[in-house]
């Protein structure tokens, strides 16, 4: 019996040795010999955000003899696991996601030691629903008290611990009101919220909320008003508009200057007269110029002409006038846009401040 020892000096796998015995001038027939040292890199490596909570990877194998195992270290920051050679995908779910690239390694590796390491970059995004209701609001002596939900849908479990959210509401020149509401439940879902704004106003509104792995999220933004007044156009005819005025429920009756214009600005009539002292009645007004898309603004007395254009308390578009005498009600050509916000939907008005 002989022995042979041979050392591979080639690192590839799959290397072919041949070997054959003379003895006497005989040959045996050839014995084939294959190299396996550690395993190549992985080939066809491709990932992608599954869903709002994970990522997933896929990979071709490497080259191994027959009867010999690969396994994969896949490593994600701190994060690593082992896999078998059965498995050629990973999907993986961040204890705290955030937004921002997630960087793969995976390390082949067998008996023979650490093969290649391969890797991938994936971003990822962080999806969370976050809608503002208004539930309910109270008219103060100087400022409004609205009552808000914020519903806050997470679509992972695994969601980073809400740490504080800021509410605003803002006119198209100022914010008011930024409150800052400290948060010591990582799992909401409604939070309730009590915040002031000042009155006389058309805020666009939002809630932000910050999480302790720093990221972001902003509600959609709706609309609130701080106005005390709701038009609705009754009835238009030759000459002639009837207003139903609706003061929300606590507001004082200080609207008692009405005026019209047309859609390019121009004035066409105001009234002064006062108004009795009933918190929802109707009024008609009669010698308006005929026009078309016409524009009723109701304003404070003291207000001047200017700012109730840009900041009115209530606004009514779309009012068409002839000056047939036998013209009949145009209530198809008519729409009306309240400012105040009656119900916990929002509501966009025609003006705003």
């Amino acid at each position: 019996m002989a022995s042979l020892i041979l050392t591979a000096t080639s690192e590839v796998n799959g290397t072919e040795v041949t070997c054959k015995v003379h003895n006497n001038g005989a040959t045996t027939k050839p014995a084939y010999l294959y190299v396996q040292g550690p395993p190549d890199s992985v080939s066809s490596l491709t990932g992608y955000q599954l869903d709002s909570c994970c990522m997933f990877i896929s990979w071709y194998p490497p080259f191994t003899l027959p009867g010999l195992t690969v396994q994969y270290i896949i490593s994600v920051g701190t994060d690593q696991q082992y896999l078998n050679d059965s498995i050629t995908n990973y999907t993986y779910c961040p204890m705290d996601p955030t937004d921002k690239q997630y960087l793969f390694n995976i390390t082949t590796t067998n008996k023979a030691g650490n093969g290649s390491t391969s890797n991938i970059a994936l971003g990822f995004q962080l999806t969370i629903d976050v809608q503002l209701y208004v539930t309910d609001k109270e008219r103060g002596n100087v400022n409004w008290t609205f009552h808000f939900i914020v519903s806050v849908h997470q679509f992972c479990t695994n969601a980073p611990p809400l740490m504080d959210i800021t509410l605003k509401g803002c006119t198209k020149d100022n914010c008011y009101s930024t409150t800052n509401v400290s948060i010591s439940n990582s799992s909401y879902n409604n939070i309730s919220l009590v915040v002031q704004f000042p009155s006389n106003k058309t805020l666009k509104t939002n809630a932000t909320l910050y999480y302790q792995n720093g990221v972001t999220v902003q509600s959609k933004t709706i609309t609130i008003s701080t106005h005390d007044l709701n038009l609705a156009l009754i009835n238009v005819t030759s000459n002639s508009v009837c207003v139903q005025f609706q003061f929300v429920n606590g507001s004082t009756l200080y609207i008692n200057y009405i005026h019209i214009i047309d859609s390019q600005g121009q004035f066409h009539w105001d009234d002064l007269k006062p108004f009795n002292d009933s918190l929802n009645f109707i009024k008609c007004f009669d010698g308006i110029p005929a026009g078309n898309n016409l524009t009723l603004h109701a304003c404070e007395f003291e207000t001047f002409f200017n700012n109730c254009i840009s900041n009115p308390p209530a606004v009514i578009t779309g009012i068409n006038i002839t000056s047939d005498s036998t013209s009949s009600v145009l209530l198809s050509s008519v729409h009306s846009s309240s400012v105040s916000l009656t119900s916990a939907a929002s509501t966009t008005p025609s003006m705003m401040s």
